[in-house]
């Protein structure tokens, strides 16, 4: 299989690089995402995703939209993984958890969430076009964190 090299250019992806004004000073750093080991992506699809959602969070202008990220313990493993949510859907997904031990009928099963967050879900969608539309930099953000996990799918997760 042909190896393949992607060089990508990587801001230091705080909030200031984001910004449009051609007055700041950006650090550069040279990522070869090909090159990179597995726990490398790892490490730098955290860094990306925690730059985004910082700039997301800072930005959205509801708290229920923020993205938060925890380290938990899925059902069947004892192994804690990053998990990345808008706080809308955690709730969401307690409400239901309440209902569902008020309500218990013998049967446990969690209904999918996503008719109850939809007007939410529209909201994040249409604030992250805004920010793509406003700020390049936080596209070209999301393009190198879709590179990263494409690349640590190669990589076998």
């Amino acid at each position: 299989m042909k190896k393949i090299i992607l060089a990508m250019s990587m801001l230091s992806l705080s909030p200031l690089s984001f910004a449009q004004d051609a007055n700041e000073t950006e650090i550069e750093e040279i990522i070869v995402i090909g090159e990179l080991s597995r726990r490398a992506v790892r490490e730098q699809i955290i860094r990306v995703e925690n730059d985004i959602y910082s700039f997301y969070n800072e930005r959205n202008g509801n708290p229920d939209l923020d993205i938060v990220c925890d380290d938990i313990a899925l059902t069947g493993t004892r192994i804690p993984q990053r998990v990345c949510e808008p706080v809308f859907w955690t709730k969401a997904r307690n409400r239901q958890v309440q209902d569902l031990i008020h309500e218990w009928s013998g049967i446990a099963e969690l209904e999918n969430l996503s008719q109850e967050v939809v007007l939410e879900t529209e909201e994040m969608n249409r604030v992250y076009a805004e920010l793509v539309a406003t700020y390049p930099g936080f596209q070209e953000a999301l393009l190198i964190l879709e590179d990263l996990k494409a690349r640590l799918e190669e990589l076998g997760n």
